[in-house]
């Protein structure tokens, strides 16, 4: 049986891991060397990473939900990039 996609959020509701907090929250769990959970499933997060663009993303491992794609610097501080590498978004 194929897997079920995530839930599609209600109108005006924002979507699992679309917001700043939400992916410097994964961030500093998968930092310290924990297992960052899915916010729909609970299933583990994986870090994606583009190398080509030096951004990554977090993707639930079961269901695929997926953060904006995002830089890091050393210091911890997040940049969101947006749905794709060198994508229209940016959110500090």
């Amino acid at each position: 049986m194929p897997d079920a996609k995530p839930p599609e959020p209600a109108e005006g509701v924002a979507a699992p891991l679309s917001s700043h907090a939400d992916v410097s929250a994964a961030w500093d769990v998968f930092r310290a060397g924990g297992v960052a959970p899915c916010p729909v499933d609970g299933a583990a997060l994986a870090l994606q990473v583009d190398g080509t663009s030096l951004v990554y993303r977090f993707v639930c491992v079961k269901c695929g939900t997926s953060s904006p794609w995002f830089e890091a610097s050393f210091g911890g501080k997040l940049k969101l990039r947006g749905p794709r590498p060198g994508g229209p978004l940016s959110i500090d």
